[in-house]
């Protein structure tokens, strides 16, 4: 694995990313970043509680759907009461991660690791909110099918995977 991430590193060297990372990093949102020392840490925090608010409500959707919690609740409910969160979660991890992208462009954009976070983000968040809408169309009577339980296993296990690849970003070579 290692030979990969290196290998995917000195692709992502090659490419016009180094130049749009320096270009970045002499803006005026960037030196502002950087010359507060208050700046990232507050950023990191918010996105982090944003990732909780995010995760914690796909999962709660998840759970009903595997009928661990919930009970008392339909499907079509639990959908309705977390959708709100699911979205301003996600608006304020994409507004603190793009802020955190100014902020240090050339330890993000040059790091493999957050490309595949990237990448795995782009297939979480469409997947989840259609799964979303999926549960909110389940009747009052209705159960979950098996697919719909597998997909619930395999959101959580997506969204543990970004979060553990966004921990990584901080340990991947650049």
């Amino acid at each position: 694995m290692g030979d990969i991430l290196y290998n995917f590193t000195e692709w992502l060297r090659s490419t016009q990313l180094v130049e749009l990372a320096f270009w970045i990093s002499d803006t005026s949102l960037c030196l502002w970043i950087v010359t507060h020392f208050w700046a990232i840490p507050t950023l990191q925090t918010i996105h982090i509680l944003a990732i909780a608010g995010l995760f914690g409500s796909v999962l709660m959707v998840n759970l009903r759907v595997l009928n661990v919690i919930g009970a008392h609740r339909n499907f079509a409910q639990t959908a309705k009461r977390f959708l709100p969160w699911i979205r301003w979660s996600f608006v304020a991890v994409l507004v603190t991660g793009v802020l955190m992208i100014i902020g240090e462009p050339i330890r993000e954009l040059i790091n493999p690791v957050f490309w595949v976070k990237m990448g795995l983000i782009v297939i979480a968040v469409p997947f989840s909110l259609a799964f979303n809408k999926k549960v909110a169309g389940i009747d009052a009577t209705g159960t979950a099918s098996a697919g719909m339980r597998l997909s619930a296993v395999l959101l959580i296990v997506l969204w543990c995977i970004v979060m553990a690849g966004g921990r990584w970003i901080a340990y991947a070579p650049v």
